[in-house]
């Protein structure tokens, strides 16, 4: 039996399990003595997510945990009024047992959740051609934009005159709505030269709040962007397929 020290149980609940429950809810955490990360595709593959967070433990190793059902795990520590818990972890179950409160959640046994076929180290190697960054609120004008082109579900993003600007719309169809607003207005590298098409809908899964910048790194050749944002003691990367034309 080892520990699981959380510090702030409400980063953990909405900086880690939030971006993964977005994408799936059957998932690895692997823990080490002092982080946990969890690697997980959306259902369509088309953004993995690879995040971590600070953690305090005694295990022995990495450890992995199966989670079967990440929603019921958020929604349990949810009910626990500290902050500051300990979680004991078992070899079939993560356990909590404190100021009246107790609970016994199971894992499942190796080998039966699929994982996706990338990890850091893959993902560290990719190269880039462009990189920038994008301000919490410049993505925020993006997502309202989307109330108005309701009856597409496409992100160009591209480069105009020297900035980096996202295209709401489908440019496949004839007469279809479309909304323009400039995302960054710096770009490391040559910029986007042909619109990488993104589906927004996807899009919409990654855990952009409380990001006060994102970077944007760009290899146009293989149609990927690598997005990347630290929420207090949380590191996020996405990994975003571009649609292809």
């Amino acid at each position: 039996m080892a520990y699981l020290r959380l510090k702030n149980k409400k980063d953990f609940v909405n900086n880690f399990i939030g971006p993964i429950s977005n994408l799936h809810n059957m998932c690895v955490f692997h823990l080490s003595k002092d982080e946990i990360s969890c690697i997980v595709a959306s259902e369509d593959s088309t953004i993995v997510c690879r995040t971590s967070i600070e953690v305090e433990s005694d295990v022995e190793g990495p450890v992995t945990l199966n989670i079967p059902d990440i929603k019921k795990l958020h929604r349990v520590l949810d009910i626990i009024p500290k902050e500051d818990i300990t979680l004991k972890i078992n070899e079939n179950n993560i356990s909590y047992n404190e100021s009246g409160f107790k609970f016994k959640y199971h894992l499942l046994d190796d080998g039966i959740i699929r994982q996706p076929n990338i990890n850091i180290n893959k993902i560290n190697d990719l190269e880039f051609s462009s990189t920038f960054s994008v301000k919490e609120s410049n993505l925020a004008t993006v997502f309202k934009g989307s109330s108005f082109t309701t009856e597409t579900s496409k992100l160009y993003l591209y480069t105009e005159d020297g900035n980096i600007v996202g295209e709401l719309g489908d440019r496949s169809r004839h007469n279809t709505d479309n909304f323009i607003c400039v995302m960054s207005e710096a770009c490391e590298g040559p910029g986007i030269t042909t619109p990488l098409a993104l589906n927004f809908e996807s899009f919409r899964l990654i855990s952009f709040n409380n990001s006060r910048e994102v970077r944007f790194r760009v290899n146009q050749d293989m149609g990927v962007i690598v997005c990347d944002m630290k929420k207090s003691n949380t590191s996020l990367i996405y990994v975003i397929s571009a649609l292809i034309n």
